[in-house]
């Protein structure tokens, strides 16, 4: 193998092959740097014959074709001894530097990351289209999930600069998305610069009106926010902080969400005032716990808190709080799709992890993520764990939640009797602990399989009905989403297509109705509208919207997903 020093290859943006003084080699025809990009990412050696017919579908000789550019490609890189043999090996040079594999390395470039092939479309067969399509949304995905996780941990070790100018970047790359301009607002105020905070928030709003018809949430404006406060005489500082953390998690378990989040804010600039590393630290993990959990489109401002408590935490010694704070983040990255990110938190919260209560919560939410990655085996596997550390630390509501989230990785694993028993004990645990905010979750997934095992829907509605309901009291997008989608499950069993499409429309219109929605759901509903809508006879329909659930699976990292969507665009076209 021929040794080179400092050669590379770049194919995110407009792709080159450079030599080992920066030079770019020549490479002819846009279908050369699709071979290249197709050997790279392949799981596993790729067949000459279909993969010249992948590339070449209108060529007289396609594996003539493919060996031109097999030997262009080798030319450029200077060496004979890669992409040989039948199947196609890769073979490249260990030092060969190649932007598309080194994702998830530490000193890679995000910033200079751009969409795969750049502008380029090469003209090859639909299969090649819609591959080209998912590995673009794949790592589109890593790549801003990249972005946010860098530009909170700039913001967590007051790197303001450096915060500044990621967050810009993401919201360049996602000019809609609320969640990149909550980041570069905040990344504004922890600098210090409150009007530029501010103006961002007004020209946001306006370009949120004028594009999409409404104003952004709330959260946007809440993370330009400056909070003031002051403790009474005569109690030490640490005292008064100690005091409003207690007061803020008693509302919130009371259900009032708005006092308790003030009484935490106000907790958090108390303890920051006092320069108490072990109080702040606390202190944010709980501001940041509850912005996740109980206020909807909050995760974006909640993240940056638990990424600021773990860096305190971590420099203090304080294991417990680190390792909770890094299972949240977990959490939200695994609600959002981010699966490769919130594997990298979960595993940093299980090596600080101690005792049977938080390793309980991280291996439920190591479970919650490897099922939606497609991994469902070792997600229940995960999910067990969960449960045994659960009932030896004597929390139910972590049982709770391990067994109305496994019972959806259960159905994944189309294991339904034994979701079945998972739900039931889940039901009956919820009653016990009146945790009724929870309560819609485990009636939908029930009858999701219940449904699938051809139960009468008229025996499931009811139940599906009141779940609903209190859904809807909550005025929990997730929760209404999911009920809303067992609904239409239930309409469509008994061929009632018109009622379930409009059940199915109202899941994906509620699911979404907030920047922290659940992915994983979306994708699921998607699905479910691709499948009704064939039942209506509908193909165009169901097209189109199979093209959104391809590139939403792909981008959230839902394998299973993808490859269901991908087979069906490739058969429609």
């Amino acid at each position: 193998m021929v040794e080179k020093l400092g050669a590379a290859i770049r194919l995110l943006g407009e792709p080159a092959i450079l030599d080992a003084n920066g030079r770019s080699q020549p490479v002819r025809g846009h279908q050369a740097w699709a071979l290249l990009a197709r050997v790279l990412l392949a799981r596993a050696p790729l067949d000459r014959r279909a993969l010249a017919a992948e590339l070449f579908p209108e060529t007289v000789d396609p594996l003539g074709s493919l060996r031109w550019c097999l030997a262009s490609l080798r030319k450029a890189l200077n060496t004979a001894d890669c992409l040989n043999g039948d199947p196609i090996e890769g073979r490249f040079a260990d030092d060969l530097d190649i932007d598309v594999l080194r994702l998830d390395r530490d000193d890679f470039d995000i910033e200079a990351a751009g969409p795969l092939l750049g502008t380029l479309e090469p003209r090859c067969s639909p299969e090649f289209a819609t591959w080209l399509l998912v590995e673009r949304e794949r790592i589109a995905g890593i790549v801003e999930a990249r972005i946010r996780q860098e530009t909170i941990r700039a913001m967590s070790v007051e790197d303001h600069g450096r915060a500044i100018r990621l967050a810009e970047l993401g919201v360049r790359r996602s000019p809609y998305d609320e969640s990149a301009h909550i980041l570069l607002v905040k990344s504004l105020a922890l600098a210090g610069r409150y009007q530029a905070a501010l103006e961002q928030v007004e020209a946001t709003e306006a370009v949120f009106v004028a594009e999409l018809g409404e104003k952004p949430s709330a959260a946007l404006r809440s993370a330009a926010r400056r909070t003031i406060s002051s403790s009474p005489s005569g109690i030490s500082r640490q005292a008064f902080v100690a005091s409003l953390m207690q007061s803020g998690l008693a509302a919130l378990s009371a259900g009032a969400v708005d006092a308790g989040i003030d009484c935490l804010r106000r907790a958090v600039r108390d303890a920051e005032k006092h320069k108490d590393a072990h109080l702040t630290a606390r202190a944010m993990f709980e501001l940041g716990a509850a912005l996740v959990h109980s206020v909807k489109g909050y995760d974006d401002e909640g993240s940056v808190l638990l990424r600021q408590s773990t860096e305190l935490a971590r420099q203090g010694g304080n294991a417990a709080i680190a390792s909770a704070g890094f299972r949240e983040l977990g959490y939200v990255e695994a609600l959002a799709g981010r699966r490769p990110s919130a594997a990298t938190y979960l595993a940093q919260a299980l090596e600080l992890a101690g005792g049977d209560d938080n390793l309980a919560g991280i291996h439920g939410v190591i479970g919650f993520n490897l099922v939606d990655w497609g991994r469902v085996g070792e997600g229940l596997d995960h999910y067990a764990l969960s449960l045994e550390h659960a009932r030896s630390a004597g929390n139910r509501r972590r049982e709770i939640w391990s067994l109305g989230l496994g019972g959806w990785g259960l159905l994944a694993a189309d294991r339904l009797e034994e979701a079945d028993l998972w739900l039931a004990d889940c039901l009956a645990l919820v009653e016990e602990q009146r945790w009724m905010s929870f309560r819609p979750w485990p009636v939908a997934v029930l009858s999701e399989s219940r449904t699938r095992q051809q139960a009468r829907p008229d025996d499931l509605r009811p139940r599906l009905e009141e779940a609903f309901a209190l859904s809807c009291q909550m005025n929990d997008p997730c929760w209404e989403g999911a009920v809303a989608r067992a609904l239409a499950l239930t309409y469509a069993a008994e061929e009632a297509f018109g009622p379930a499409m409009e059940w199915l429309g109202d899941a994906r219109r509620r699911c979404m109705r907030d920047t922290d929605s659940y992915a994983g759901l979306q994708v699921e509903i998607l699905a479910s509208q691709v499948e009704v809508n064939l039942k209506l006879n509908r193909p165009e329909t169901a097209d189109a919207i199979a093209r959104e659930w391809l590139a939403l699976a792909a981008r959230t990292h839902r394998d299973s997903h993808v490859a269901r969507a991908a087979a069906f665009v490739a058969g429609r076209g």
